[in-house]
């Protein structure tokens, strides 16, 4: 114990400062309803990394104690297997091709993920925290003699790398971690150069599961949708203007109205109609003038009918001859009241008949004996 006690005053020397580890970053490496693992169904595998500044810098420990508590925690229970381990420097590579389930157990790290990578990486104080982590449920570390997990000065698996982190934990849960997480770094690598940065929260990976959106995600589940993005009335997931009615103009940039310079409100100005042009016009149908555009009755309707007032069917509400007048009269020309612009007949008045009158020009005279004596003596028969 005292042994334990000085490993983490090791620890611990450091004054507290902020800025080379600049978060503790989740990131979904596997999404399990995709996996086909019936027992990972609705979970997913996280990758937690503290994030560096420099590409040297140098993780030394990740910490906690009554004072500065651990805790890495989920809403839902944390996955474990029995062939796993509880730290990534201990997982058997060599039975991961024959055991899948052991890829997702949770363990806690610095650098390695299975015993492949050689590593200096070890604990001390964690047993109440893993009994409790095994179990299904959170890590915490918050006794008077503390406990952590560490490395010594020249572990690679502790460099920051081109990536600027250091993996410290896989955890693979349905629900949603939390957490309060403490470190010690050494800057650039230099032992000389340690700091402590304290009570650092996880932050959770930034995405978007909705397909409808400009950003979506495949990782993310579909419930994922704080970060996403949409099109908006102005401009497409491309950045590209919207143009609904195809005239050339982006429909943020038009300017609405009448566009129709018949329109009582026509707008000059306006760049596409917007359906509340306002326009007189006649609006029955059977007038001559009739307007179907039309949106109000102006009184100016024309009517086609018969204007002459001698017609049989003279209109006086007609404004426009349409040649529909009847006209009654005699309509046979051998009638002494003929009218040659009688359309429906009449009565026709007659000569009265002179039996004597034989070329019928009204009198009795020579000619008609003319003709009399031509006649005398035919048989009638």
């Amino acid at each position: 114990m005292k042994h334990a006690a000085l490993m983490l005053a090791c620890c611990l020397v450091s004054g507290l400062a902020l800025g080379q580890v600049t978060g503790i970053h989740a990131e979904v490496v596997a999404d399990h309803d995709t996996t086909g693992i019936s027992e990972l169904a609705g979970m997913k595998t996280y990758h937690l990394y503290a994030q560096m500044t420099n590409v040297t810098d140098e993780l030394s420990a990740v910490f906690g104690d009554i004072s500065a508590p651990l805790t890495i925690g989920s809403t839902g229970e944390f996955y474990q297997t029995a062939l796993g381990a509880d730290f990534g420097w201990a997982i058997n590579a060599a039975i991961l091709p024959f055991f899948p389930e052991i890829l997702y157990d949770s363990w806690f790290t610095i650098g390695a993920t299975d015993n492949s990578m050689p590593s200096l990486a070890s604990s001390i104080g964690l047993d109440g925290g893993l009994a409790s982590f095994n179990a299904g449920g959170d890590f915490v570390v918050d006794d008077a003699i503390g406990g952590s997990v560490f490395t010594l000065l020249g572990d690679d698996n502790a460099v920051a790398g081109a990536d600027l982190r250091v993996l410290i934990a896989q955890l693979t849960t349905a629900g949603e971690l939390y957490g309060s997480i403490n470190v010690q770094m050494f800057v650039e690598g230099f032992q000389n150069q340690s700091m402590q940065v304290l009570a650092m929260p996880i932050q959770l990976p930034q995405g978007c599961g909705d397909v409808e959106a400009c950003n979506y995600d495949p990782a993310f589940g579909a419930e994922d949708t704080a970060d996403c993005t949409y099109p908006d009335a102005c401009a497409d997931c491309n950045g590209e203007c919207i143009d609904a009615n195809a005239n050339g103009l982006c429909d943020c940039d038009e300017f609405t109205g009448c566009t129709n310079p018949l329109a009582d409100n026509y707008d000059a100005g306006a760049s596409s109609d917007d359906g509340s042009c306002i326009i007189g016009g006649c609006m029955y149908i059977t007038a001559a003038n009739f307007n179907p555009q039309a949106t109000y009755d102006d009184l100016s309707c024309v009517f086609a009918g018969c204007t002459n007032a001698t017609a049989l069917n003279f209109d006086p509400t007609a404004l426009l001859e349409d040649g529909s007048c009847l006209y009654l009269g005699c309509m046979d020309e051998v009638g002494l009241n003929f009218d040659p612009l009688a359309n429906v007949s009449g009565a026709c008045e007659y000569s009265e008949v002179c039996m004597s009158d034989l070329d019928g020009d009204g009198y009795v005279d020579v000619f008609d004996l003319l003709l009399m004596f031509e006649a005398y003596g035919y048989d009638c028969e």
